[in-house]
């Protein structure tokens, strides 16, 4: 099917939004974070309530299915299909109402749920449900899929906290789903009229049925509401009836026949995922914040041990219990933002249990905390609970983080047991698998039942798609044999639709028919979820017969190009708004200029043209180039996906293939070849800094691309190295760099002056950084030839490989300690090894000596005391990645708070991500408004309000430093500044 042209030409008089129905566009929305893929009809992107309204009206008017979309991160495929996407969650993202009073907000479908919280938490309050996705999932979407999370025995489901909804029925018409009475309307005339007459037509028609065929297990999110409708429900969550819950009606475990007199409609739009209406707003019921909360740890020998245990704990009454597996833990210590926060675990458990207890008294939790287990460990301060909670949520993501061609396969990821058969599930699941020849990950929601299992499978194979359908059968078996349910958080969607009929039976499949004809008689609303779905193993985006054809990568890939580039499996936690990932997307609030939507081009540029190819060759290179030309290559990805998606790294790949073939602008030679230019240029210094604010030069600079908002860096005036002592007590290899040394060399005089008062020796190599501006702009083959020209180097410097190299410049010291491996290959060894002693000067400085066990900065001479400012720090982004050090010692941006602590500052770091500058990237014409636009997220503001606070501002990279001047007029120093300052107190 595609759009008839009097559709397009009516939206495009009517809608004020974003129409987007070019091939590019439907390949980024294609994919969900599911195992799907499935063209749409187009996108639209609504700028208001109107345009939604106008666009659901047309649709409805031309009979062209919709798919009401939020951040794309549903699990199951409920955000793909054949139909005309409408993005929510750009423009319709309106926290309408709070009202501490009530404790209800009204928001529109767009909103994100950790910005619901943000602003609720003002007033004490929060969501109840709290899904792991909270930081990108959109209101809408937790509403659709009737999302929950790890604290459902407390709180629920999403469906118990929905009050009313204002939506757009199929034909286009306004109606409130709310509080209703049971009695029939008096009219027939509207399509609401006319739902609410069937509605309670079914109540009164199946009740029998729902009360005799319902899954055992509370938490339920297959197939629609309808017990919401009598209400009643065959069990409750443990702890729901505490005093910070709240006590809808549906929780009536009764078998009593007689049915309410009100009823709420609002409910059914939970897990219908877009297939009954609409949502423009809706009106949540909030839950007080919890006063005080405790972490327990507990350790097992086996997964199954640790299920068996939930009963037990279930009796003292936690707000929450959270299955952690030895898989999970292995990988989260192998990506540098999760890495860093595994203080809390001990060895190498089998499993761990997390059980949390909340409440107004903290010692009282503590001693409910102890009284579970002779070796628990307990957590009581916030920061320490936030990291163990960190490493819990990024689950789902970080088994896809392990390169290679069978992966984690989300297809039964969501069933829910009655606690009680848990253990006994985990070993029959196990055993399942093990007759496929696979393995799984099992983990999450223990205290509700509801374990994430996702096997091992590879599914462009025809045994890998066969062994999907027949471990998903087995498994549907097991889980209705044990009372429990398919879909308990995550939705039916493409991946469990095809199940209900066996879940509920004939006689509920025929109410969820008719419900779905009452509300969608033309099938408009997002067709072939739930009702009518298509098999399990059809529409897969990667089948028996995908296929990719990488080119020949320059860098090396573990396990391929391909599969570096497959490893995102679509979660979406680039879409965030927040942290160092991804600055781009947060700036932009584009798909395509987030590293799902990167990732998703890159794929289909290498795809075979039998392989979900929707574009050709050279549209799918200038998509990706498109896409990729915004990529700040800051390495967020590498620090906080889950999946270890390192767009910065295929950016590098993209280029140098793309200009193979392409002609490459004159700037990019004169950015990527600054090292071996500025030298040349250096002894007309002076001169040179005058021309560049003359008028035909700034034209010039201009005919290069270069923004006429930015000042050039200027040439520093030569410093006067100190004199280093004759019998020095330590000596390093020094990695000088462009521009410290010939634009801010006062800061390598500071640093040689800290070195001087060590008596250490810095021996200079002969070149100039390691080549990250090659690097950065896909010079990969001049790049390479640098790197081994600096090993050579610094073997001839130190044949015995023992002495450390520093550097003062993140950029290029990070691109030695990181990007070599890549580059050279075949020296991998020498390259790890020399990256164990690689260090930034402050890094450097916080550790010992061979001969001492005091960190260097130690033997500084003593300051006079004083007070000092405090600092506001600004990190690199490339000290923002760095995996935590084997020695134990402080890295990257910790490393630097931890040296100007130490010798008395005050340091407060600035939470922010990338500052926009990102080298050349800053400078560029086309990227200046970006650039200024991403410091202003959060780095600028806070930069301005320290200077009015007497703050000094302290920025590590020469790019920040840059930003800082220009963007705030500020002049920010490096912290080796500060370091040689405190020598002349």
């Amino acid at each position: 099917m595609t759009l008839p042209p009097d559709f397009i030409s009516e939206l495009h008089r009517h809608f004020t939004g974003e129409i987007r129905l070019d091939p590019i566009s439907r390949v980024l929305y294609s994919t969900d974070a599911s195992i799907y893929q499935i063209e749409p009809l187009g996108v639209v992107i609504p700028k208001n309530q109107d345009d939604l309204h106008a666009a659901v009206e047309l649709a409805a008017k031309h009979r062209i299915p919709i798919l009401p979309r939020g951040s794309g991160s549903s699990l199951a495929g409920q955000a793909v299909g054949p139909a005309l996407i409408i993005d929510c969650s750009r423009y319709l993202d309106q926290i309408i109402e709070i009202n501490p009073q009530t404790r209800t907000a009204i928001v529109e479908p767009g909103v994100i749920l950790a910005t619901l919280n943000r602003a609720a938490a003002r007033y004490g309050l929060q969501f109840g449900p709290d899904p792991a996705s909270a930081e990108r999932a959109t209101i809408g979407g937790v509403v659709g899929n009737n999302a929950t999370g790890a604290h459902s025995i407390l709180y629920g489901m999403t469906a118990d906290h929905l009050i009313a909804a204002d939506v757009l029925l199929a034909d286009g018409s306004l109606a409130t789903w709310g509080q209703v009475s049971a009695l029939p309307p008096t009219s027939h005339d509207s399509a609401h009229s006319r739902f609410i007459h069937a509605i309670l037509a079914l109540r009164q028609t199946y009740a029998e049925a729902i009360r005799a065929h319902w899954p055992r297990s509370w938490r339920n999110s297959a197939g629609y509401r309808l017990n919401y409708l009598i209400p009643w429900s065959p069990s409750a969550p443990p702890q729901f009836f505490s005093p910070v819950g709240t006590q809808p009606s549906v929780y009536h475990t009764h078998s009593a026949l007689e049915l309410s007199s009100t009823l709420n409609l609002a409910p059914l739009l939970a897990g219908s995922e877009g297939t009954l209406a609409v949502m423009r707003r809706v009106t949540l019921n909030l839950v007080p914040k919890p006063r005080h909360t405790v972490l327990a740890l507990l350790q097992y020998d086996s997964i199954a041990a640790a299920c068996d245990d939930v009963p037990r704990l279930l009796t003292y009454h936690p707000s929450a219990v959270e299955l952690v597996p030895q898989l999970l833990i292995r990988l989260a210590r192998g990506v540098p933002a999760y890495a860093a926060q595994m203080d809390f675990l001990e060895g190498d458990p089998a499993a761990l249990l997390i059980v949390e207890f909340s409440g107004e008294d903290p010692l009282q939790l503590e001693r409910q905390a102890r009284q579970i287990g002779e070796q628990v460990r307990i957590a009581i301060e916030p920061q320490a609970q936030t990291r163990i909670w960190n490493v819990r949520k990024v689950g789902l993501g970080i088994f896809d983080s392990r390169p290679a061609a069978a992966r984690p396969v989300a297809f039964i990821e969501d069933c829910a047991i009655p606690v009680e058969h848990l253990g006994d599930f985990v070993r029959e699941v196990e055993r399942i698998l093990a007759e496929h020849g696979t393995t799984s990950a099992i983990y999450a929601h223990a205290s509700a039942g509801c374990l994430h299992i996702r096997p091992l499978l590879d599914l462009r194979t025809g045994p890998g798609v066969r062994a999907l359908r027949t471990i998903a059968e087995q498994v549907l078996a097991l889980t209705l044999r044990l009372g429990g349910a398919m879909s308990s958080e995550h939705g039916d969607g493409l991946a469990r639709s095809e199940w209900l009929r066996q879940t509920y039976g004939e006689e509920l499949i025929e109410a969820f028919t008719l419900l779905k004809r009452a509300a969608d008689p033309y099938n408009l609303l997002n067709p072939g979820k739930i009702v009518a779905a298509p098999p399990m193993d059809v529409n897969l985006r990667y089948g028996a017969g995908y296929q990719s054809a990488p080119w020949q990568p320059v860098l090396h890939f573990e396990a391929g190009l391909a599969t570096a580039i497959e490893q995102c499996n679509g979660q979406g936690v680039c879409r965030k708004q927040g942290g160092v990932m991804c600055p781009s997307f947060q700036a932009t609030r584009e798909e395509m200029h987030s590293t799902r939507g990167r990732a998703n081009l890159l794929r289909t540029l290498l795809s075979t043209p039998t392989s979900h190819s929707l574009l050709h060759t050279e549209q799918a290179e200038q998509a990706v180039k498109a896409a990729l030309d915004l990529c700040l290559a800051c390495k967020g990805c590498k620090a906080e996906c889950p999946s270890s998606v390192d767009m910065a790294k295929l950016k590098y790949e993209f280029q140098h293939h793309y200009y193979q073939t392409h002609r490459r602008p004159l700037r990019d030679y004169v950015f990527g070849y600054i090292n071996q230019l500025v030298p040349l240029g250096a002894p007309f210094g002076r001169l040179i800094n005058a021309l560049t604010r003359w008028k035909p030069t700034r034209a010039f600079i201009g005919f290069l691309g270069i923004s006429e908002h930015r000042l050039l860096p200027q040439f520093g005036r030569v410093r006067t190295s100190p004199r280093f002592s004759l019998s020095p007590a330590e000596m390093v290899i020094y990695l000088p760099d462009t521009f410290t040394r010939y634009f801010e060399p006062e800061i390598e005089s500071a640093a040689l002056s800290v070195l001087a008062a060590l008596h250490i020796l810095p021996i200079p190599l002969p070149l100039l950084g390691a080549g990250r501006t090659l690097l950065s702009k896909g010079f990969l083959a001049p790049a390479r030839r640098h790197a081994e020209t600096l090993l050579d180097a610094i073997h001839r410097l130190d044949p015995q490989a023992k002495l450390p190299i520093i550097g003062l410049e993140p950029s290029e010291l990070y691109t030695l300690r990181d990007e070599f491996r890549d580059l050279l290959p075949a020296r991998r060894a020498e390259v790890e090894a020399l990256a164990q002693r690689a260090f930034l000067i402050d890094e450097y400085l916080v550790r010992p000596a061979p001969y001492s066990d005091r960190p260097r900065f130690a033997a500084l001479p003593k300051a006079n005391a004083g007070q000092r400012s405090p600092i506001l720090l600004h990190g690199h982004c490339y000290q923002k990645a760095q995996p935590p050090a084997t020695d134990g010692y402080p890295v990257g941006q910790e490393a630097t708070a931890s040296l100007l602590r130490a010798i008395g500052y005050d340091v407060e770091i600035i939470p922010s991500g990338c500052c926009g500058m990102a080298g050349a990237f800053g400078y560029e014409k086309e990227h200046y408004q970006l650039s200024q636009k991403v410091g202003e997220m959060v780095l600028l503001p806070a930069v301005r309000q320290a200077i009015t606070e007497g703050k000094q501002v302290i920025a590590v990279g020469t790019s920040c430093r840059s930003q800082i001047q220009d963007g705030a007029n500020i002049a920010a120093l490096h912290p080796i500044q500060l370091v040689a300052a405190y020598l002349t107190c």
